[in-house]
């Protein structure tokens, strides 16, 4: 796929964090509704690991909060300084933090779990004592966090970073290998893709997307040999101004070697 004639992308040098939390996230919209529901789903039957990994993580803290349970440590890593700033602005409930409380209570109840006040309270507290770093990252790069990461945690995730980096499919591919040598073998990786879109919008800016389908994702993971894959596919119509209608989720396991 190539970028589209008549659009401009913008470069990553002109993101806005808070642009970006305050048209997607101000409230809890479709897309992020299916994406809980599924991470929940997805890590109900899943042992606690050492070390879980969110990268490309953007701003976003709120897909920590199904991991909580079932790790010890998670590490947040994304390439852009400002996304990790309001990160650790979180953490420390600094001001100017963004309110994720909505989608803490959103996630137990996709847990099935008590979603009232004190235990909305004590995940969000978990979660910022589980959160022991915040990294720069780079899913370009054949190690994205360094040599030294490498297979280094047994549970990945990733949303909405694989395919939104270029217009590229091949980029895309590269970028599910670089994502899968973090993933320890017998591990788990677990992504959310924007489905067949050429860009997606932050208020009057239009950034890349690769045109990924779900058949891109089950081809890619099964190419780099991952086993049990579970792959759904959501609708969200009311994203289609923004550049996408519809959203794959994949939970995978790499095989041991």
């Amino acid at each position: 796929m190539t970028a589209l004639p008549n659009i401009e992308y913008s470069k990553f040098e002109d993101w806005n964090a808070s642009d970006y939390l305050s048209e997607y996230y101000g409230e809890i919209l479709d897309d992020e509704r299916h994406a809980l529901q599924f991470l929940a789903d997805a890590l109900r039957d899943v042992a606690i690991v050492d070390r879980a990994l969110d990268i490309g993580c953007g701003p976003c803290v709120h897909h920590c909060f199904p991991l909580t349970p079932h790790a010890r440590e998670i590490h947040c890593a994304d390439f852009v300084a400002g996304n990790r700033d309001a990160i650790t602005r979180w953490i420390e409930d600094g001001n100017g933090a963004h309110d994720w409380r909505a989608f803490a209570v959103h996630t137990l109840a996709c847990e099935g779990v008590d979603a009232g006040a004190d235990a909305v309270a004590r995940r969000q507290h978990e979660t910022r004592k589980r959160i022991t770093a915040v990294l720069a990252a780079d899913v370009r790069a054949a190690d994205p966090l360094g040599a030294a990461a490498r297979e280094g945690y047994a549970l990945v995730t990733s949303h909405y970073c694989a395919e939104a980096i270029s217009t590229d499919k091949s980029v895309f591919r590269d970028n599910m290998k670089n994502l899968a040598s973090l993933v320890a073998p017998g591990g788990i990786l677990i992504t959310s893709t924007c489905g067949a879109a050429d860009f997606y919008k932050v208020g009057d800016r239009h950034f890349p997307c690769s045109g990924v389908t779900a058949q891109d994702v089950l081809s890619s993971l099964s190419t780099l040999g991952f086993r049990d894959i579970d792959l759904r596919i959501r609708s969200t119509p009311a994203h289609t101004s923004q550049g996408y209608a519809s959203v794959v989720f994949a939970r995978a396991t790499k095989p041991h070697a």
